[in-house]
């Protein structure tokens, strides 16, 4: 799939306390199902402590928990899956910890874990009152340490690309003015009350404001269990359907909160991301008229040369 039309999926619990044990650590939930369905996964969350140590929810990254999913993940990488982090969400101090003064403190220690998980990229959740240097700074560090092919995501709720309520503290159209070329695109939050993807108005006012539609993805919830405003997989499908054809290949794509438990089936959590695959299937001809336009048109502007 082209970076103009993303299935992605957050992936915060990594074991299901509900289901019975299936490793020493309880009952993993193994990410390889998604496999050539989703295109980027976000290993959520990490979290900067005060006492300058690094946690993946409530445990070190190289904990031996984790060690499963770390190859697992490895093996999705191998197969065409981009792996990303999520840095930050609901739980407040990471990016309190992160301004000029203590910058040089508490960033080496996250910047060491993406280069020791090969992580592809970071996903800046930012929900706490933050001000947009520290932003501009963080992903200005992360390009220069990582590469221009370091894949950074920001993921506001979807009323702040609209210059509504908002969970950041600062504006995004101005961050994206003076950052957008290094930022991938927004993992943008319909849900909790910040926005619904069915209907898709919302979408379309966003890119109406000025946010192009590749760089527009539409983060929705996968199960009722997860928060307010979830959306059955059939509605997400309906505007993914509308999307698409409204955009072609350029719509930016679909992301869900989160894999362990998603709907229709969540014993078979990975359904979830085929239904969205196969909404998008129709991008493929889409992409393939706009080549062979483009084509078109490069050829007469040569031969009128």
């Amino acid at each position: 799939m082209s970076d103009g039309h993303r299935v992605a999926l957050y992936y915060q619990t990594q074991y299901d306390s509900s289901m019975p044990a299936n490793s020493p650590f309880g009952h993993y939930v193994s990410p390889l199902p998604l496999i050539t369905f989703i295109t980027h996964i976000f290993v959520a969350a990490f979290h900067i402590d005060s006492d300058k140590s690094v946690h993946l929810n409530d445990n070190p990254p190289t904990d031996p928990m984790f060690t499963q999913m770390w190859t697992d993940l490895g093996q999705m990488q191998d197969s065409g899956v981009k792996v990303l982090g999520m840095l930050g969400g609901a739980a407040p101090g990471t990016y309190s910890l992160l301004t000029a003064a203590n910058f040089s403190t508490y960033y080496p220690p996250l910047a060491n874990y993406i280069s020791e998980f090969n992580l592809d990229g970071m996903d800046l959740d930012v929900e706490q009152d933050t001000d947009i240097s520290v932003i501009e700074n963080l992903i200005t560090t992360l390009k220069a340490d990582f590469g221009d092919d370091f894949i950074i995501t920001l993921a506001p709720v979807a009323t702040a690309l609209m210059d509504g309520s908002n969970l950041s503290g600062f504006d995004y159209i101005t961050l994206d003015q003076t950052m957008g070329s290094q930022i991938a695109w927004y993992n943008a939050q319909f849900y909790s009350g910040f926005g619904t993807l069915f209907p898709d108005t919302q979408y379309i006012d966003i890119v109406n404001a000025g946010f192009s539609a590749d760089r527009l993805v539409a983060s929705v919830l996968t199960n009722p269990a997860n928060g307010d405003g979830y959306i059955s997989p059939n509605e997400v499908i309906s505007s993914v359907t509308a999307l698409s054809a409204m955009y072609g290949f350029n719509f930016g794509g679909i992301n869900g909160w989160e894999y362990f438990n998603s709907e229709p089936n969540s014993t078979e959590p990975w359904l979830w991301a085929q239904m969205m695959q196969a909404a998008m299937n129709n991008l493929t001809e889409a992409k393939a008229q706009f080549d062979v336009k483009a084509a078109e048109k490069r050829a007469w502007a040569l031969s009128s040369l």
